[in-house]
């Protein structure tokens, strides 16, 4: 992504990337949670509750990533 002049909207465009990353990641974790909650095994809710649990560490561990790849 190329540098934007104005350090505001560098900054901004940075902090959109990280919440969006966040963001996808807990949809995928909480949409294979619920996938397995739903078609492979009975156990409601917690395949949807694992599931976004880990999406939360994943997204976690991307924004940490991004940030310091981008300081």
């Amino acid at each position: 992504m190329p540098s934007s002049p104005d350090p505001v909207f560098a900054g901004l465009g940075q902090a959109v990337q990280i919440g969006t990353n966040l963001l996808a990641t807990l949809m995928v974790g909480g949409g294979v949670g619920w996938s397995i909650d739903s078609y492979v095994l009975p156990t409601q809710p917690w395949g949807l509750v694992g599931g976004l649990v880990l999406g939360l560490i994943a997204g976690i561990r991307n924004a940490y990533r991004t940030a310091q790849r981008l300081s």
